[in-house]
């Protein structure tokens, strides 16, 4: 059984509990007290996000951010993303404060002993609209860190019930916006004054530049 590590800074001593023990003990709470409660209680210096462009992302960020801005941030896009999507990412990350922005590690596989980790995307042709599946092999990223907020975000919005945490491997795999609906998101962002993606519930039909990390052929914003 999976166990974690947690200091408890009043005894100063490290106490061990099992991911299932973790997620029990965070059974009903809503995502900015879970956030915080991994974040400062649970995992303090060992909790990873990973974040898209897409309105879910933003909003989980902007928990984050509210929390601890320095909480590393990893963004996960294809090579080519459009203008508007590097500009868009440049505000989110200063309106926020996000001070620690990665991009993904050069993955050498599965580590010995544990599972297979990676983001799940969806790359656009910008001549037909097609869509292309792609991963992001995220094993290497992870490495240094026991908890990890999966907030990407690219599959469509679904309202069946799904488990905001399970266990993954050695590592704790948190979506904080399980259950969230569209309309939800849409409200957070606009009560707080954070802007939508510019591309957002549009078909793409431009040229795209190059970003350094990621190939494939594909594009997303």
């Amino acid at each position: 059984m999976r166990y974690i590590a947690h200091i408890n800074p009043e005894r100063m001593d490290i106490m061990t509990l099992p991911l299932p023990d973790v997620i029990d003990e965070c059974e009903g709470m809503e995502a900015a007290q879970l956030l915080r409660h991994l974040i400062v209680d649970r995992f303090p210096g060992k909790v990873l996000v990973t974040a898209s462009l897409r309105a879910r992302s933003v909003v989980t960020l902007r928990l984050i951010a509210d929390i601890d801005p320095s909480t590393p941030v990893v963004f996960c896009h294809m090579k080519n993303i459009f203008k508007e999507s590097l500009d868009y990412k440049a505000t989110i990350i200063e309106e926020l404060g996000l001070s620690d922005v990665r991009s993904p590690a050069e993955d050498t596989g599965t580590l010995a002993g544990d599972a297979h980790h990676c983001e799940n995307l969806w790359g656009e042709d910008p001549d037909d609209g097609t869509r292309r599946y792609s991963t992001i092999p995220l094993n290497d990223t992870l490495k240094p860190f026991d908890c990890w907020i999966s907030a990407v975000y690219h599959n469509p919005y679904t309202y069946e019930p799904r488990p905001k945490m399970a266990a993954e491997g050695r590592l704790l795999r948190v979506h904080p916006l399980a259950g969230w609906t569209k309309d939800e998101v849409r409200a957070y962002l606009r009560e707080r004054g954070l802007p939508f993606h510019p591309k957002a519930m549009q078909l793409i039909r431009q040229e795209a530049v190059t970003s350094p990390f990621v190939h494939t052929d594909d594009y997303h914003y």
